[in-house]
């Protein structure tokens, strides 16, 4: 079989698609600032962080694993290439199967690689650099693995097929190694405030050293929707964006201090919509203006005190992957019986997007500049997915000082 490449160099390009990967899998998880500076050279800044905070950027809650990004998929496909192109070197006798069952994996992960590309032109409206690229490198091997396969005799996926029955065993164990590696790397070098992260009582503890060091703030805290007792001795402010898979788990969290600290914690919510549409510190401007559109429905709403129902409806079609356009808002609007004439004019009030602009230039003082950002009593906490224990034991904490 001609060689074009030598087995260990595809391993090497591999083992590339293997560390951008593992890039972003910690930059889902928070960490990363590598894959960071990476996307922004690459991309638009502020493209990759609303794709690894989308509802499309992982699957959520499986059980005894927690959520497993798009990403670790990658890791683990990469890393088993990297395998099958290692064992072809060393092994001349099934050096054939090896990548003929390479490009028959390749060729799938083109479709798939295609399909999220798509996502993310029409669905999430933003391209992250860093993805797009491990989409050339699975592109390059595709070639160079096609080229190698037009050597043989015997190119049919019967053939490949066979090569997996054969050796079934030793590829699930390189798979799992893969995966619970690839998720493991993720949670511990992210950031120590991302939910799935380890929550050991010494960091939870260096967590809130840190927030009792942080300078206490001023937050505006006039015409904002405020949920739990209006009285409550401890507020969490939190900025967001409606199109943030953060912001949505992040709601859900809140939920749960709210119910279980009845009457203590109060939950203040401001917009911070990453489009450029309706926020100046962002470049990006989509077309739909869909983050804005959502951000001045949840204000309108808060006008006739639906807030609640709103905002969860928001999020509840962001997670089924339905955009926010003024059709989708009114009919939210509809089914949690606000008055329509009133929500149209709101809609397209000049207050409401002067309301939009005090958020925008308090979040510039505040320096935020992702989604979500929480404030506990006026002091910051690291952004994203806060740790839901990390909030609890701040919160028990500063029960004994009111």
């Amino acid at each position: 079989m001609k060689k074009y490449l030598s087995n260990y160099v595809l391993a090497g390009i591999s083992a590339v698609g293997l560390l951008l990967s593992l890039l972003l899998i910690q930059k889902y998880f928070g960490g990363s600032g590598a894959a960071q500076a990476l996307c922004d050279a690459l991309s638009e800044s502020g493209s990759c962080s609303k794709v690894s905070e989308s509802s499309y950027s992982a699957i959520r809650n499986v059980p005894f694993l927690g959520d497993l990004p798009v990403a670790l998929f990658g890791f683990i496909f990469y890393g088993f290439l990297t395998y099958l192109f290692i064992t072809a070197e060393k092994n001349k006798d099934t050096e054939a199967d090896s990548i003929r069952l390479s490009f028959f994996l390749l060729a799938f992960a083109m479709l798939v690689d295609l399909s999220l590309l798509l996502v993310s032109i029409f669905l999430i409206e933003a391209i992250c650099g860093l993805c797009v690229f491990t989409y050339f490198v699975t592109g390059g091997l595709l070639l160079i693995t096609y080229l190698r396969m037009d050597q043989m005799e015997d190119r049919s996926f019967g053939a490949a097929f066979k090569t997996v029955k054969a050796q079934f065993s030793n590829y699930l164990i390189v798979v799992l190694v893969l995966l619970f590696v690839g998720l493991l790397i993720g949670r511990l070098s992210g950031d120590s405030l991302v939910e799935g992260e380890r929550s050991g009582a010494g960091s939870i503890q260096k967590q809130i050293a840190d927030y009792e060091n942080s300078p206490e703030l001023q937050i505006d805290l006039k015409d904002v929707p405020i949920q739990g007792d209006p009285n409550a001795p401890i507020t969490i402010v939190k900025y967001a964006d409606f199109n943030c898979g953060h912001c949505m788990h992040t709601s859900h969290i809140l939920k749960e201090i709210l119910r279980d600290y009845e009457g203590i914690v109060r939950v203040a919510y401001k917009n911070f919509p990453l489009d450029g549409n309706c926020n100046r510190l962002i470049e990006r401007k989509s077309p739909e203006a869909s983050s804005c559109v959502a951000a001045i429905a949840s204000i309108c709403a808060n006008q006739q005190k639906k807030f609640p129902a709103v905002y969860n409806g928001l999020y509840h079609d962001n997670e089924m992957g339905v955009m926010h356009t003024p059709v989708t808002v009114l009919k939210l609007a509809e089914a949690s019986g606000l008055n329509i004439g009133s929500f149209k004019a709101c809609m397209n009030s000049p207050v409401v997007r002067e309301q939009i602009n005090r958020e925008v230039d308090e979040a510039e003082r505040l320096r935020i500049h992702s989604t979500p950002s929480l404030f506990i009593n006026n002091r910051a906490i690291k952004s994203g997915t806060p740790n839901p224990e990390f909030l609890r034991q701040l919160i028990e904490k500063l029960i004994k000082k009111v």
